[in-house]
C-alpha cells in the first residue's frame, strides 16, 4: 500500500504539471482570464458530477463561505499563474508559484496559530528564500520580469487557497471543493465578460478542458493517496509538480532555462518538498 500511496502522488504531481503546461499552452493563443475560467469551469463540472455519484452531507453554510473566500483567492492565483506560463519560462514560473502554496499556510499557521515549525521546514524556508533570490538573478538573464511578477501574485492566490480551503474542509472535502471552484469560476468568468477576455475559447476548447480535468485528477490521486501514506508525505511529492511542467516546456516547446534559473526552480522545488515533510 505503501508503494500505491508514493504512485498516486507522483501521478498527482505529473498531472498537475501537465495541467499547468496545457493552461500556459492555451494562454500562448487567448487570453489568461478565459483560460482560466474555462478550466475552472470543466474542473467545476467534475466535480459536481462526482457529488452526484458520492452523495456527501450536505456542509454547513460557514464552511461554504470559506470554500468561496479560499476560491477568490485561488481563482486569481490561477489566472495570474497562466499569464505568467503564457509569457515566461514555465518551469520557473510553475516553481515561483508553487512556493506560496506551502510558505504562506505555514507563515499563517506559526503566526495566527502557534504552530511550532519544525528545522526541516526552516530549511524549505531558506530554499525558498534563495529560489526568489536566483529568480530575481535570472532577470538579467533574459528571463521576462513581468512573468515573476505574475508568478508571486499566483503564489499569494495559491497560499490564500490553502488556508481557507483548509478551515473549510474539515468537515467535508468535496463540497469544499466544489464551492471554491465555482466562486472562482463566477469571479474570473466575470472579469473575463467585462474585459472581452472570453472569446476565442472554442479554438483552444481540448487544451483547456484537459487543462481542467487534470487539475481535479491531480486533487483526486493526493486525496486518495492520503489513505496509504502520510499527508505530508503526499503533499511533498505531488509538490514536485514544477518539475513536470519544465520537462514538458522543454520537450515539447524546446524551452531552455538559464543555469541560474534552473538553480532557483531546484531550491523551489525542494523548499516546496522540505516544508511539506516537515508538516
Amino acid at each position: 500500500m505503501l508503494g500505491l500511496g508514493v504512485a498516486l502522488a507522483l501521478a498527482s504531481a505529473v498531472a498537475w504539471g501537465a495541467g499547468d503546461f496545457m493552461a500556459g499552452l492555451a494562454a500562448r493563443r487567448i487570453p489568461a482570464l478565459g483560460v482560466t475560467v474555462g478550466a475552472q469551469a470543466a474542473g467545476l463540472l467534475l466535480l459536481l458530477g462526482a457529488a452526484v455519484v458520492l452523495q456527501p452531507p450536505a456542509p454547513a453554510a460557514s464552511a461554504l463561505l470559506l470554500a468561496a473566500v479560499a476560491g477568490l483567492f485561488g481563482g486569481l492565483g490561477l489566472a495570474a499563474l497562466y499569464a505568467g506560463l503564457a509569457i515566461g519560462n514555465m518551469g520557473l514560473v510553475s516553481a515561483i508559484s508553487g512556493v506560496g502554496s506551502v510558505l504562506i499556510p505555514l507563515a499563517v499557521g506559526a503566526f495566527l496559530q502557534g504552530v511550532v515549525v519544525a528545522p526541516v521546514q526552516l530549511l524549505g524556508v531558506a530554499c525558498a528564500v534563495a529560489a526568489a533570490v536566483a529568480g530575481s538573478a535570472a532577470l538579467t538573464r533574459g528571463v521576462n520580469a513581468r512573468s515573476l511578477i505574475l508568478a508571486a501574485v499566483a503564489a499569494l492566490g495559491f497560499g490564500g487557497w490553502f488556508v481557507f480551503v483548509d478551515l473549510a474542509a474539515r468537515d467535508e472535502r468535496l463540497w469544499a471543493l466544489i464551492a471554491s471552484r465555482a466562486a472562482a469560476t463566477a469571479l474570473i468568468g466575470g472579469m473575463a465578460l467585462i474585459r472581452s477576455e472570453h472569446r476565442g475559447l472554442r479554438s483552444r476548447a481540448g487544451l483547456i478542458l484537459a487543462a481542467g480535468a487534470a487539475d481535479v485528477t491531480a486533487n483526486g490521486l493526493t486525496v486518495i493517496s492520503f489513505a496509504s501514506i502520510p499527508v505530508s508525505v503526499a503533499a511533498a511529492l505531488s509538490g514536485m509538480y514544477p518539475l513536470a511542467t519544465m520537462l514538458l516546456a522543454r520537450g515539447v516547446l524546446g524551452e531552455r532555462l538559464p543555469r541560474i534559473a534552473l538553480l532557483a526552480v531546484g531550491l523551489a522545488v525542494a523548499g516546496i518538498v522540505l516544508i511539506s515533510i516537515g508538516g
